[in-house]
């Protein structure tokens, strides 16, 4: 049971996928009578024998095929439909991108199963505010998405739901009907669109568009010249608010309450608040979520061991991190196929590995702290960034290889020299922010300006060196992570955690066989 959260979820996962292949109009009891019979088949062997128990996760994997079909929609006959709508009445589901002269929004229609993506172009004069929960009638051209040679546009909207697009001229064709949904939600928009517009008041068009990105997440008035710059480099995961922007801000705040005495059982619940508060700004992103969700497991979990309900030795990173998969696949299965949510848990899940006390990694640097001759943290920070930077990097390198054909041999340089000056301009952004409406806003504008242009500056040096990225075919992100998995199994092995006798195919230990 020491991980049984993980093999859940990999098996829900492993459904989710045979679920996706199988075909739209299959009929669920299909699936959902073979797992009620394996489940009690099971329950019955497993008074004989409790290894038994084992089976019921081919019932988890029928129950994630069984969630999947349920979750898709008529898109085929839906894409048909697409050219013929002109107006549309719906609610605004999403918090808006404001880009340069536009906003887009997911729009979920009143009469139609699936959403719509709308874009809305302005001129400076007429441009409209358009919030979460908006209710709006639009007029303007509706299309199918298109399918380009090396990216699947349709597919990419489909797995969110979303089966046209929608352009949408100017003010007047549309027209405000009410709103609708969550007020709380609403007006965490409200607040993140003054915000934005403050940043945008205080800073060069340039830098304000990084500012979007850093703090937010909103890449839509980023430059293309600064958006090249930071994929070249292969960091534009400082440009989606994600478990290192979240873990920058909580760290501070953790550090702080601890300094004041709190313990754990009150300290967990008041950084949890600031993370509610951060979704609630941000929005609902997945890389946002998942860090929340891996953080409101181990939260709870170490609350529960501070009162003595449960031991502390069962609170684990793998089991908090496959929680948030399970219930990010149980709410979305399609999440899974987005490039998004496999980066954002394969450089957790490479992080937390590379950090387990069975692999030594944290002896390692201790033992190069104590020996430096150094002050600890000029050694143990940048160590401990290498560290982070090498595992996300062999934890993302397939996904970027096999969907983008593109490595970057530089990121490990780059993060080192990139993400000590981004941890420095993200906190004088948020302190920026928290001085919007004061007359300090101004002076600490001017520093996060500074920094910004800094930290451009280093991007585009390193984004034009010109062996920051290569190109490569689709199938090296499958060998990349082949050898990946491959590393990681020799690590297990020299630890002695696994060992492959001559005679079986069980897996043991060498101390074992040494005995024999």
């Amino acid at each position: 049971m020491r991980y049984s959260l993980v093999g859940i979820t990999l098996a829900f996962a492993t459904g989710t996928v045979f679920g996706s292949l199988l075909p739209p109009d299959l009929a669920p009891s299909v699936l959902y009578w073979p797992a009620v019979g394996i489940a009690v088949i099971c329950v019955l062997l497993a008074r004989v024998r409790r290894a038994f128990l084992v089976g019921l996760l081919v019932v988890i994997a029928l129950l994630g095929g069984l969630r999947t079909q349920t979750f898709k929609l008529p898109m085929e006959g839906l894409y048909g439909r697409a050219i013929y709508l002109r107006e549309v009445t719906g609610t605004v589901v999403s918090y808006p991108d404001l880009g340069d002269g536009y906003t887009a929004f997911i729009l979920a229609p009143d009469h139609l199963p699936a959403k719509i993506r709308v874009t809305c172009f302005w001129n400076e004069e007429n441009q409209e505010r358009i919030l979460y929960g908006d209710r709006l009638h639009l007029v303007g051209s509706v299309e199918a998405p298109e399918r380009f040679d090396d990216f699947d546009y349709r597919a990419y909207l489909a797995r969110q739901g979303v089966f046209a697009t929608m352009a949408v001229g100017g003010k007047d064709q549309i027209e405000e009907i009410g709103t609708a949904g969550s007020r709380i939600l609403r007006f965490g928009d409200n607040l993140r669109q003054k915000l934005l517009e403050r940043l945008d008041q205080i800073l060069p068009s340039v830098e304000a568009g990084l500012a979007h990105g850093l703090l937010f997440g909103e890449r839509a008035s980023l430059s293309d010249e600064v958006e090249e710059a930071f994929r070249r480099t292969g960091l534009m995961h400082l440009l989606a608010v994600s478990g290192l922007h979240l873990g920058i801000f909580l760290a501070v705040l953790w550090f702080a309450l601890r300094f004041a005495g709190l313990r754990p059982v009150i300290t967990y619940p008041l950084v949890g608040l600031a993370v509610l508060l951060v979704l609630w700004l941000v929005g609902p992103r997945v890389s946002l979520v998942r860090a929340a969700l891996l953080f409101a497991f181990l939260g709870l979990g170490s609350v529960l061991a501070d009162l003595g309900i449960i031991l502390r030795r069962w609170v684990r990173s793998y089991q908090g991190l496959a929680a948030a998969a399970l219930v990010i696949l149980a709410i979305r299965p399609s999440a899974l196929f987005d490039v998004g949510f496999q980066l954002s848990f394969g450089a957790t899940a490479a992080i937390i590995a590379s950090f387990d006390p069975f692999f030594g990694v944290g002896n390692w640097i201790n033992e190069l702290v104590k020996r430096a001759p150094l002050p600890a943290w000029c050694v143990r920070y940048p160590l401990g960034l290498l560290v982070v930077s090498a595992a996300a990097q062999a934890g993302t390198a397939p996904f970027i290889a096999y969907h983008f054909g593109t490595i970057h041999p530089l990121v490990l340089v780059a993060n080192l020299l990139v993400i000590p000056l981004a941890t420095v301009a993200l906190w004088s952004g948020l302190f920026a922010l928290l001085c919007s409406w004061a007359p300090l806003f101004t002076p600490v504008g001017i520093l996060f300006g500074w920094m910004l242009k800094s930290l451009i500056w280093v991007v585009e040096r390193l984004g034009g060196l010109p062996f920051a990225e290569f190109q490569v075919s689709s199938w090296m992100g499958i060998w990349i992570g082949g050898l990946v998995l491959h590393l990681f199994l020799l690590a297990l092995y020299s630890r002695g955690a696994l060992s492959w006798t001559w005679y079986s195919t069980s897996i043991t230990s060498p101390s074992s066989l040494l005995g024999r």
